[in-house]
Formats: C-alpha cells, sequence, structure tokens
C-alpha cells in the first residue's frame, strides 16, 4: 500500500526506487515543510503532490558533478541554456532551469525553501552555477503551479534545492571525468566537515569548500561540429567577413575576393552563391565548450535554544569564471580610396575613379576571447520552533550577484583599423607583413565591458498548525507573509564598448529596484477518511507592476490502499522582472545569418536595383536592437492537473499525471525570423542606416564607411514587450520497482517521462497560434518525448547502475539562408539515446570509490542545420559533445 511521506509526494507516488530507499529508513514522526506547502506535517501524514525528489548521493554516483548535471535527469525540464550559451553571446556564463519550456524565468529556484538572488547580468533568473553542489542532500521539484504559495515565478514549477542538516563527521571528495577525445575534462575537488549533534550537544555546525573546473573543447576536437559549411547537407554556415577581405563597389563588381575562387583554405572558402566572392568558416575558430572554473564556500550553524526553538544561520560564496573564445574579430566599413597602395585597381570591372568597401577578418589577431567573472553571495538567518501548537519559522536574508564581461584577448579597435587601412599602412587583401603584424598587435584591445549588480533582502514569516478534527483527520492551516527589496544595476566601459563594436555592446547605464510585499494563507482539509482537500491563497503587492491574488486547489482521494487518485487548479503570474523593465537597450549580432527582407530575393540574392550588396545585405548576420521595456505588463497563468498513483503489486508502483497550462501577457522579444517573415508588418521594428544620424551609423556594421545613408539595415528593434499566449499540456510518467533477490542482493528500477501532447505559441497578440512540439521554430523546439530509464544493483558494500537518457527527435530549423542547398536538404533531427553506467564500492559509510562511464555507446550530437547558436553541425543546447567520458570519484571519510 502507498505510505505518505512529508519529504516529498514522489514517496508516494515512488517516482524513483532510489527514492524510496532513500527515505525508507525513516521511522521517527519528524515534522518537516515540503516543497508546495507551508504546512508542517509528520512524515507518514503528507497529502499528494506532483514531486520529484531527487537523492544528491545517486546523482553523485552517475557522473553528476554540477547543478547543471541534474536538469539532464528531470524530464519535466526542457533546458537551453547551459554555460556552453556563453560561446558567442554575453550571457557570463550562466546556467539556467527551465521547466515545461516556458523560459528559465517561470521557474523559480529557492535554496532550503527560500529564494536566491537572480544572476546579476539578466536579472530575470538564478544561475544555478551559484548553488553548491558538494553540500546539496537532495533536491526537490514541484511539478506544478506555484504561485499561491510562493508569489512570482512559479509558473513552470518549483525546484528547491536542500542542504546537509545536523551534519557530522567529515569527508574528502576529488573526481575526474576524462573524455576519450581531446579537451573537455572535468576535474573536481572538496573538503566537508561537521561538528556537534543537535538533539544532544544543542549545538551542529558544518563547512564546505569545493572547487571544480572544466577544460575548452575546440570545435576542431569534433569531427560532428568542426564546420559551419557542409556541402553535403546543403549548409553554408559561414560569414562575408573573411580574410584576405572582400570587397565591394557596385552592381557590376557586387561582393569579390581578390583570391576567389581559390580563396584561403581551410578558414576562407568560395561563397556557395557567389564566386566572386568568399567566406568565412567561422565554426571552425571557435570553442564548443568554454573554460569554467567556479569556487564554493558554504556553512550551516545550527543553535538548539531550547527544546522546540532552533537558530539556524546559513552562508555560501560561489566565484565562477567562464572563459569563451569564438571567431577573429571582423572588421566591417572599410573605405579604400583609389589612391591608395591596397586598393585593387586590377579587378575587371572596377571603377578605378571611385572608392572601395571592404570587410576584413583580424585572423593574425587571434580568436576573440571574452572573460566572465560572477560571484553569488547569501547570507541567512532563521529561528524555527513550537509555539503554542504553532510550528513557526521566521527568518531573513541577504543575497547578493555580482558580474563582468572583458575583453581579454583578440579584439581590436575597429576605427584604429580603419584608419591604418586608409593611411596606407595596411592592406586587407592579403597576409600581412611583419610590419603590418606589428601594427595588427597595436590594435589590439582587452577591457571590462560592462558590470552588473544585483541584490535581494527579505524578512518572511510563517506559522502552521492542526485546527480541529475532521472525518479523515486534523484539519491545518498555515499563514505566511514576505517582505523583500530587489535592486539591479548595469554600466558599461564607455571607451571600451566603443571601440570594440563586434563585441556587441552599446553603451547603457541602468539600474532598477523595487519593494515586494505578500501574504497568504494554506487549509488542508481531510473531509473524509480517504479525502483530503488544500486550499491556498497568496496576495502579492510590488511597487512597479502592481499586486495579484492567485488562488490554488488541491484534491486527494484514496479509493483504496492500492490506487490514490490527484488533482489541483491553480492561477499564477510573474511580475516583470527588473532586467525586463530596465536592461540596457543593446545593439547586438543574431546568431545567425539572414536575408533582408527588401534588399534580397527569396533566393537570398542581392537587388541590386535597391541599393542591395550580397557581402551585406544577404546571408549575413543583421545587429538586433534589444533591452528592457519600463510598460510591460505581468504575466498571468492557469494551471490544471489531474492524475492517479496506483501499487498494483508490492514494490511495484506507477503514476499517471496530466498537466496543462494556459499563459498570457508572455513577456519576450519578437523572435527575428517572425520579424523578417512579416516585415511588411513589422516595418517600423526595422532601422536602416538612412534614418540615422552620422554618428550612430559610424557605430553600426551595415552602415559605417560608404555604406553611410545606405538602405541597409542598421539594426533590427526587438526589445522586450507582451508578445501573446502560450498554451501546452502533456503528461508525466513515472514507475518504479524494488525487489530482493536473496543471496544476490537488491534490484532496484525507475522510469521518469514526460510527454508533451502540446506547445502553442503566439510571437504577438495579433499572430495564430504556432506548434512547437516536435518542431524547431523561432528558436528552439519542444520535446515530445524526454525520459530516463535506470536499473540499481546492490550487494553489501558492491553497487552498480545503468541508466539510460532519452530525447525523442524533431523538425530541424531549415532556415534557408543557411540551408543554402535547397529545400531538398531540410530535414529532421534524430531521436538522441545516452547510456551511462557506473559502479560503486563503500568501504565505510564515508569512504567509498565510484568508477563509470558516460555515454557508454560514444554516440556522437544528431546532426542539425540550426543556426541559432555559433556552434553548428548539432545543437549544444540539448547535446554533449563530449563523447565517451569515464569518471571516476574517491570519497574518504575523516
Amino acid at each position: 500500500m502507498f505510505k505518505r511521506h512529508a519529504i516529498s509526494a514522489a514517496a508516494l507516488v515512488c517516482l524513483a526506487a532510489a527514492t524510496q530507499s532513500a527515505f525508507a529508513q525513516q521511522q521517527s514522526l519528524e515534522r518537516v515543510e515540503i516543497t508546495g506547502s507551508a504546512i508542517r506535517r509528520s512524515v507518514n501524514d503528507e497529502g499528494a503532490l506532483p514531486i520529484t525528489v531527487v537523492k544528491a548521493e545517486d546523482l553523485r554516483q552517475q557522473g553528476v558533478t554540477s547543478v547543471e548535471g541534474i536538469l539532464e535527469l528531470l524530464s519535466a525540464s526542457q533546458s537551453s541554456t547551459p554555460s556552453t550559451n556563453s560561446i558567442g553571446s554575453g550571457t557570463g556564463g550562466a546556467t539556467y532551469a527551465n521547466l515545461r519550456g516556458l523560459g528559465s524565468n517561470k521557474t523559480l529556484v529557492l535554496l532550503n525553501g527560500r529564494r536566491m538572488t537572480a544572476f546579476a547580468f539578466d536579472a530575470n533568473a538564478v544561475d544555478l552555477n551559484s548553488i553548491p553542489f558538494a553540500v546539496i542532500e537532495r533536491v526537490e521539484v514541484l511539478r506544478d503551479g506555484a504561485s499561491a504559495v510562493y508569489g512570482t515565478d512559479a509558473i513552470g514549477g518549483v525546484i528547491n534545492f536542500i542542504t546537509k542538516s545536523n551534519y557530522r563527521g567529515g569527508q574528502f571528495v576529488v573526481e575526474m571525468t576524462k573524455p576519450s577525445e581531446d579537451g573537455g575534462k572535468k576535474e573536481g575537488a572538496s573538503v566537508t566537515f561537521g561538528l556537534g549533534d543537535l538533539e544532544k550537544d544543542k549545538v551542529n555546525f558544518w563547512a564546505s569548500f569545493d572547487s571544480r573546473r572544466q577544460q575548452r573543447v575546440r570545435a576542431l576536437d569534433r569531427d560532428f561540429a568542426k564546420t559551419g559549411i557542409i556541402p553535403s547537407r546543403g549548409v553554408s554556415g559561414n560569414s562575408g567577413t573573411t580574410f584576405p577581405g572582400n570587397f565591394a563597389q557596385n552592381s557590376t563588381v557586387g561582393t569579390a575576393n581578390i583570391t576567389a575562387p581559390n580563396c584561403a583554405a581551410p578558414l576562407s572558402v568560395v561563397n556557395p552563391t557567389n564566386n566572386k566572392a568568399c567566406v568565412f568558416d567561422f565554426t571552425s575558430t571557435l570553442d564548443i565548450i568554454p573554460d569554467t572554473k567556479q569556487n564554493t564556500v558554504a556553512g550551516r550553524l545550527a543553535l538548539k535554544l531550547a527544546d522546540d526553538h532552533v537558530l539556524t544561520v546559513e552562508a555560501l560564496s560561489t566565484q565562477n569564471t567562464n572563459v569563451s573564445r569564438v571567431a577573429p574579430d571582423p572588421v566591417t566599413g572599410i573605405t579604400i580610396q583609389p589612391s591608395n597602395p591596397a586598393y585593387p585597381k586590377n579587378y575587371p570591372g572596377l571603377d578605378t575613379t571611385l572608392p572601395v568597401s571592404a570587410g576584413w577578418r583580424m585572423v593574425p589577431a587571434g580568436s576573440r576571447t571574452n572573460t566572465a567573472n560572477s560571484t553569488a553571495e547569501r547570507a541567512v538567518i532563521d529561528l524555527s520552533g513550537i509555539i503554542a501548537d504553532w510550528d513557526y519559522r521566521v527568518g531573513a536574508l541577504v543575497s547578493h550577484s555580482t558580474g563582468n564581461d572583458a575583453a581579454t584577448d583578440g579584439y581590436v579597435s575597429a576605427p584604429f583599423v580603419r584608419a591604418q587601412v586608409a593611411a596606407g599602412n595596411l592592406n586587407p587583401f592579403r597576409d600581412p607583413t611583419a610590419a603590418e603584424l606589428a601594427i595588427i598587435q597595436q590594435a589590439k584591445r582587452t577591457g571590462v565591458f560592462g558590470y552588473a549588480t544585483g541584490e535581494t533582502r527579505g524578512f518572511d514569516v510563517r506559522a502552521s498548525r492542526e485546527l480541529f478534527s475532521m472525518p479523515g483527520g486534523a484539519a491545518a492551516i498555515a499563514v505566511a507573509a514576505e517582505m523583500r527589496k530587489e535592486k539591479y544595476r548595469f554600466d558599461t566601459n564607455d571607451d571600451v564598448v566603443t571601440n570594440i563594436p563586434s563585441a556587441g555592446r552599446s553603451i547603457n547605464h541602468k539600474g532598477g529596484e523595487r519593494d515586494v510585499k505578500a501574504y497568504g494563507a494554506e487549509l488542508l482539509l481531510p473531509v473524509w477518511k480517504n479525502v483530503e482537500v488544500q486550499l491556498a491563497i497568496r496576495t502579492d503587492d510590488y511597487s512597479d507592476a502592481g499586486s495579484s491574488t492567485n488562488p490554488k486547489i488541491g484534491i486527494r482521494f484514496q479509493p483504496i490502499k492500492e490506487i490514490v487518485l490527484r488533482g489541483s487548479y491553480n492561477t499564477g503570474f510573474r511580475a516583470p522582472g527588473l532586467d525586463d523593465l530596465y536592461a540596457p537597450k543593446t545593439v547586438t549580432f543574431t546568431a545567425g545569418a539572414k536575408n533582408d527582407p527588401l534588399l534580397c530575393d527569396a533566393k537570398g540574392t542581392a537587388i541590386a536595383a535597391l541599393g542591395g550588396v550580397q557581402g551585406r545585405d544577404c546571408g549575413q548576420q543583421p545587429q538586433v536592437q534589444q533591452g528592457g521595456t519600463a510598460t510591460l505588463k505581468p504575466e498571468k497563468s492557469k494551471t490544471f492537473t489531474m492524475g492517479f498513483a496506483i501499487e498494483p503489486m508490492k514494490d511495484l508502483t506507477f503514476s499517471f499525471d496530466y498537466w496543462n497550462i494556459k499563459l498570457r501577457d508572455q513577456i519576450g522579444f519578437v523572435p527575428v525570423d517572425t520579424l523578417i517573415a512579416n516585415s511588411a508588418r513589422y516595418s517600423s521594428n526595422f532601422v536602416r542606416c538612412n534614418k540615422l544620424p552620422i554618428a550612430v551609423q559610424d557605430t553600426l556594421s551595415r552602415c559605417t564607411g560608404l555604406d553611410n545613408n545606405s538602405n541597409a539595415i542598421g539594426y533590427i528593434i526587438q526589445t522586450n514587450d507582451n508578445i501573446g499566449k502560450v498554451e501546452t499540456d502533456g503528461v508525466d510518467i513515472t514507475a518504479g520497482y524494488n525487489t530482493k533477490l536473496g543471496a544476490l542482493g537488491a534490484l532496484m528500477l525507475s522510469y521518469d517521462g514526460t510527454y508533451v501532447r502540446s506547445y502553442q505559441y503566439q510571437t504577438s497578440p495579433l499572430d495564430p497560434f504556432k506548434e512547437n512540439v516536435g518542431i524547431y521554430s523561432d528558436g528552439s523546439p519542444v520535446f515530445k518525448w524526454k525520459h530516463n530509464i535506470s536499473a540499481a544493483w546492490s550487494l553489501n558494500k558492491v553497487g552498480a547502475r545503468i541508466s539510460v537518457r532519452h530525447l525523442s527527435g524533431y523538425r530541424d530549423q531549415n532556415d534557408p539562408a543557411t540551408v543554402v542547398g535547397g529545400a531538398s536538404y531540410y530535414g529532421d533531427v534524430d531521436a538522441y539515446t545516452l547510456v551511462d553506467v557506473s559502479a560503486t564500492y563503500k568501504f565505510t559509510k564515508m569512504t567509498s570509490l565510484t568508477l563509470g562511464v558516460k555515454n557508454l555507446m560514444d554516440k556522437d550530437p544528431p546532426f542539425s542545420n540550426q543556426s541559432t547558436r555559433s556552434q553548428r553541425g548539432y545543437d549544444p543546447r540539448y547535446a554533449d559533445p563530449l563523447g565517451r567520458s569515464l569518471f571516476v570519484r574517491a570519497a574518504v571519510g575523516f
């Protein structure tokens, strides 16, 4: 029969055999607070909630070495923001959670039940790298909306990371993951020690230091990622700014290169749509995994002031460094007069009385290298206990996040290069001389682009107690109140930003702050012996976004001991994040090549009669202006869940939960593909050079030099807006089986899967819904199926495990600007399945050795023609490029 545990409803439905065994030994009637409820209850008296519990020790035995790795094992997670996203973008190396595919800003991340400050570079979501993995005991994932309990951000669900408590003893851990191919090695070490027994000694203190790093992987280190130009797939992911440089003058010459068609291979190859010009294979020069380092210090002091009162102080500090490398710097808008020694005067058809405009890839300067540094600090003081039959908890927190993003190599001052070419000191059409190399070194620039800070200060109080007896047990109530202040600030280093336009930064000095007040209540009503009703309501009041009140009702019905039926309905909301409102207006490049809808025809060929230039307007990366909007409305949602759990035989359990989410006033920006495909409707979003002042034009890649006052796109406005609705639904399926094998030990089997039936969204309130399930649309797919299967065997001190991770396939992006071979090359991305194995020997409770292999079958990522990310040939957001990797973990107790 089902046993009801307050640690998590996953124990009720037995989502994983490992979870069952983890809590089977808990015999005392401990009163704890579970994720998704503020009512403290006995571990033998817990209501059913759709919660998944993952035990950290099991994760470590599977080779998981970071919080980011946990997301790969959550079937409800459609995560698409790993640290590899720092390649070619200014993310600062952050990793975010994304339940149900609704976005990282609609998944609430908690540490020990309390909020953390959003990442400084993106004040909308918590960077998972700031969470101390070494001291995590378990992870509770509420797969349901929870605004009625937690307030904003909890539309997609809640992930609550629970650290160790009452930890005693010490442990030193070293671990390594070594891929069979070059690059990507992970190394880590941690030491944790604890003193005192809270019950016996009235005090417990533990502290931990954890250090981790991962080496970069170059695109050239993996055959599937080494180039963006793949003729066999009809794909040409390239840049028209190459080395030696292309030039353009008039419709007769168009875009040309004096070396074409014998371009400077392997980095420069002939343009597949114009054999007079060359293009640059930028993919081959970048990293597909960045260099990362992380150091974390965490500690916890608990004092038992009296039998029923405990004072706790928690603190942590995390430092992260992310070093990413992309293609050498492109310098465009270089004007070369006929009198210049570099002028290509012998090129056929050239009007030698007129200047040419050139673009030059600064290969001699090396790869552009960005170094992002971030810190996260958090301190919490908490007092909990029992007063007059009320379980109370009062706490205060201060959480702080900082970040900076710097150019550390490879970047050049574009104005300096243009001036040196104009003076005849540099020639962009050949290999540089020794003297020119010295000038290029002088052109290199380093420095910090910008600094960001975020801070949250908060105070909360909550209390719960039993009220009166009902047919099914004691009714209970919880009340809670919370106040917090949030701050955000972003400032650029203006000189650095001005001198390095290719970094896609703009001068900005922005900030904001707000006050939040919230109060709520929750009722638990066991109306009959086998029926339990949960009611909750919460009001949140934002000083800059107004107030919202959200209710929730949950029902649990157990007609017989082997079956549990459950359902819930709730409304949710998300106030615009500080970054949504106040993010600086920044002009940056799109990740993929696009065709100007006005100046290029359907085949991606420039329309000369309208002023189109092939190497400037077609198959190139346009610039977009992104940033906050102060007039945004909150997002609001309605969520409905219904499911059951059955135990058809002893130790065999199965659960099925249907979920349905409807979101309106979604905050985001209209995808650039949508803007281009509907350019007439969005004509005001296209800001062309001839509509801008010369001073502004000179900062934009398509408007400089001879392109001043041209009809080229200066930038496309893509700032935040309330862009429409999202409607999605699907099913979570879980199963678990435990069996004793006699003298052969024990076997535990588990399955955790999510099927997404539909994910429809609008790109603006005026647009029809688009289906995203199984289709790459406007930047990403939504997976129809994601599941994890594992089998764990144990006998005395020996254990072994095998796990299978699976993602379903989908229709590829098939962008005609990149898949230049035509529609015959359009295709699907194959399903992706990885197999991991491991074995552990426990010498003592605290000393063990684990050996394993991740990606046992050495499966390469499936091919994708996506052009949203800088990495090409696969999609780095969903696939692991490391290949087969050996991992080892040694833990020594002391």
